[in-house]
């Protein structure tokens, strides 16, 4: 299925921004590195965590560099519920089904809004299809 051209702003807005403010950040720490004190605690702890916290982190961000390659292959459902309900399980939920089934209910929720309070499209999957259709259907 192919994504219309207007679906297609939502996910690459979101991920020139994401990467722009990384470049500004990671910018503004080198450059002004040798003038400010140490890195922020919270990074340092981090960047010496064990490297099982590491590996998730990382598995955690390319989760959701992987998100738009999901969206044009999936639809706005299915991908955002396999991220979302992804990255819970990388943070050790204590109920993964509960997370599965809130991730769910967040994506068709905002799979509703977008589609008739917004009027935002989203990339179409089998389930965004049955949703248009079950949408279209109350509606008329």
């Amino acid at each position: 299925s192919h994504i219309a051209e207007t679906a297609r702003v939502y996910p690459s807005i979101l991920i020139g921004l994401v990467i722009v403010f990384s470049l500004l950040i990671a910018v503004k720490e080198v450059a002004g590195r040798a003038a400010t004190a140490p890195l922020d605690s919270q990074l340092a702890k981090l960047l010496r965590a064990p490297s099982r916290l590491r590996l998730r982190l990382l598995a955690f961000c390319a989760a959701w560099l992987i998100y738009p390659w999901g969206l044009s292959n999936a639809g706005f459902i299915v991908a955002t519920t396999c991220a979302i309900s992804f990255s819970l399980w990388l943070l050790k939920i204590k109920r993964p089904l509960i997370g599965v089934l809130a991730a769910l209910l967040f994506s068709v929720t905002f799979s509703i809004l977008f589609a008739t309070v917004l009027f935002i499209p989203t990339p179409l999957g089998p389930l965004d299809e049955l949703l248009s259709r079950l949408l279209f259907a109350i509606q008329h």
